[in-house]
C-alpha cells in the first residue's frame, strides 16, 4: 500500500468519524435551540429577578443594575451602575438583550 493510499484512507476515516460525531450531537443541539426559542424575554428577565444584569436597549443604550421586578409591560432596575441611588423603569418591548454573569471568578 503506497503512502498516498494510506493518506487518503486516513482522511476518509477522519471524515467518517467527524460526520458520525456531528450526527450524534445534532439532537442535543436542536433540543437546546428549541428550549431557548421557547423562552420569552420576559421569562429570561423573571429568572434573573434580584440579580445584577446588564440590559441592552433597542436604542443601543446599556443599563446595568439589580433587576427588581418584571411586569407585563415594564421592567424595574435599581442601583444602576455608576448611579447607585438611581433606578430605571424600562418598557419590556424596548429590551434587545439581557447580559448576565454565568460564572463566578
Amino acid at each position: 500500500m503506497s503512502g498516498h493510499t494510506r493518506f487518503v484512507g486516513a482522511l476518509f476515516g477522519v471524515g467518517l468519524l467527524l460526520s458520525m460525531s456531528s450526527t450524534w450531537l445534532a439532537p442535543v443541539v436542536h433540543a437546546e435551540e428549541a428550549a431557548i426559542a421557547a423562552v420569552s424575554m420576559k421569562g429570561v428577565l423573571e429568572a434573573h429577578t434580584g440579580k445584577r444584569v446588564k440590559i441592552q436597549m433597542v436604542s443601543g443604550q446599556d443599563l446595568e443594575g439589580t433587576l427588581e421586578s418584571v411586569g407585563s409591560e415594564l421592567v424595574v432596575i435599581k442601583a444602576l451602575t455608576g448611579m447607585e441611588f438611581f433606578g430605571a423603569t424600562v418598557r419590556l418591548d424596548q429590551i434587545a438583550a439581557v447580559i448576565t454573569r454565568t460564572e463566578t471568578p
